[in-house]
C-alpha cells in the first residue's frame, strides 16, 4: 500500500519537505513578471537564474537572499551538504513555497489567537502518547530507560522547547482547519476493489523452492568444543521434532540462530543458486512437508523443512480495512490542507515569480 504524509507532518517537515515534492511536479502557468527591487542584493551563486524577488506577499517582498538564510539555518552548520548542491535549482521552487506558506500559516495562526505555550505542548503530548500502539510506546520507554529519564519527564522536556511549543501550537491552529475528516467503509472497499493489484502477492516462478530451517551456528573456525555443543544441540532439536513435527515453527522461534527465526524460520522462495551446495542437495531430497536430519554448512547444523510452493495471493479486505481507512483519512486530510493553503494565498494576495510546481 501507498505510503501518505500526514498533514501534521507536512507542517513540521517545513521548506525542505516542499523542496523535495517540487522535484517531481510539472510546471504550471507562466509566472509572474518580478518587481526590481530597490537595490540589488548579491546573488547566491546557486540560485544565479532566479530573480532577486522570488514572492511577494500583499505588499512583503521575499527576496532569494532571505529564502536561502532561512534554508541554511536548517542545515548541519549553516552549510549545505555537497550532495544537495546539484539538486537547490530544482528545489527551489517547493523551498520558496514552503517559506511562504509558513509564514502565511503563522500569520492567520496569531489572528486566530493561537499562541505557543508550555500547558498546551504538554497536553498535546500527552495525548499522543495515549494514542500511541503498544508497541510503540514499549519501544520508546526502553529507550528512555537508556537515557535514565521517564515519559513524564521527556514530555516536560519537549514541552519546555519554545521550538516545540510552537510546532504543537501551528499542529493545533492546522487540525482546526482542516477537520477530523470521515472514511466510510464503502469508500474503503472502493479503493480496495480498484487497486486490488496493489495487495497482490503473485505466485512463486516455476524453478523456485520454499523452505524453512533451523541453524545451529558452528562455522569452520569454531574450535571442537563448539562444534560438539552445537551438534548436540541440533540433534536433540531432531529428535524432538521426530516426535512432533507440528513444533518446527516454536522451535525454530527458540532455537535458530537465523534471522528467519522470526518468521518461524521461513526462508520464502528462492532458486537452486540462492543456497549452499549442501543445503540445497538435502531440500531437493525431500518431499513437501518433509523434514531432514541435520544438514552441516560452512554455517553450522540446519535442519530443513521443504515448504509447498505458494500460488498468487491477495490479501483480504478485512485485514486491510483498517489501514486503508486510515490511508483514506491521510489523503483527505492532505487534500483539505491543500485547499486551505491556496485559499490562504489568494486571500493574502500572494505572487510568485518563479515557475510554481503544481503538485500531483
Amino acid at each position: 500500500m501507498r505510503n501518505a504524509k500526514t498533514v501534521m507532518s507536512l507542517l513540521t517537515a517545513g521548506t525542505v519537505m516542499c523542496s523535495f515534492a517540487a522535484e517531481e511536479a510539472k510546471p504550471a502557468a507562466k509566472p509572474a513578471e518580478a518587481p526590481k527591487p530597490a537595490a540589488k542584493p548579491a546573488e547566491p551563486e546557486i540560485w544565479a537564474k532566479l530573480p532577486d524577488v522570488v514572492a511577494q506577499i500583499g505588499d512583503k517582498k521575499i527576496t532569494k537572499q532571505e529564502v536561502l538564510k532561512t534554508l541554511l539555518a536548517q542545515m548541519p552548520d549553516g552549510k549545505i551538504p555537497p550532495m544537495l548542491i546539484g539538486q537547490l535549482d530544482n528545489a527551489a521552487p517547493g523551498i520558496i513555497k514552503g517559506i511562504v506558506d509558513q509564514q502565511l500559516l503563522e500569520a492567520a495562526a496569531e489572528k486566530a489567537g493561537f499562541k505557543p505555550s508550555k500547558e498546551q505542548a504538554l497536553k498535546a503530548l500527552k495525548a499522543q502518547w495515549e494514542k500511541a500502539g503498544k508497541e510503540d510506546r514499549e519501544r520508546y520507554s526502553q529507550m528512555l530507560q537508556l537515557q535514565n529519564k521517564t515519559i513524564d519527564q521527556d514530555h516536560e522536556e519537549k514541552a519546555s522547547n519554545p521550538q516545540i511549543q510552537k510546532q504543537i501550537a501551528m499542529d493545533e491552529f492546522i487540525k482546526g482547519k482542516v477537520g477530523e475528516p470521515a472514511v466510510t467503509e464503502a469508500e474503503a472497499r472502493k479503493y480496495y476493489d480498484e487497486h486490488k493489484k496493489e495487495f497482490t502477492t503473485p505466485a512463486d516462478q516455476p524453478g523456485t523452492f520454499r523452505a524453512s530451517h533451523i541453524l545451529i551456528m558452528a562455522d569452520d573456525k569454531a574450535d571442537d568444543a563448539a562444534k560438539k555443543a552445537a551438534l548436540d544441540q541440533i540433534n536433540a532439536i531432531s529428535a524432538e521434532l521426530k516426535k512432533d513435527p507440528a513444533k518446527f515453527e516454536a522451535l525454530a522461534r527458540e532455537k535458530s540462530s537465523c534471522p528467519s527465526k522470526e518468521n518461524g524460520g521461513s526462508l520464502g522462495a528462492f532458486s537452486d543458486k540462492d543456497m549452499v551446495p549442501e543445503f540445497q542437495k538435502a531440500l531437493e531430497g525431500l518431499k513437501e512437508g518433509e523434514i531432514s536430519a541435520p544438514v552441516k554448512t560452512q554455517f553450522g547444523y540446519h535442519i530443513i523443512r521443504r515448504d509447498k510452493l505458494q500460488g498468487e495471493k491477495v490479501e483480504s479486505f478485512d485485514r486491510l480495512k483498517e489501514p486503508l481507512t486510515g490511508y483514506l483519512k491521510q489523503q483527505k486530510q492532505m487534500q483539505a490542507f491543500m485547499d486551505y493553503m491556496a485559499q490562504l494565498e489568494k486571500d493574502n494576495g500572494v505572487k510568485f515569480f518563479v515557475t510554481m510546481p503544481e503538485l500531483k
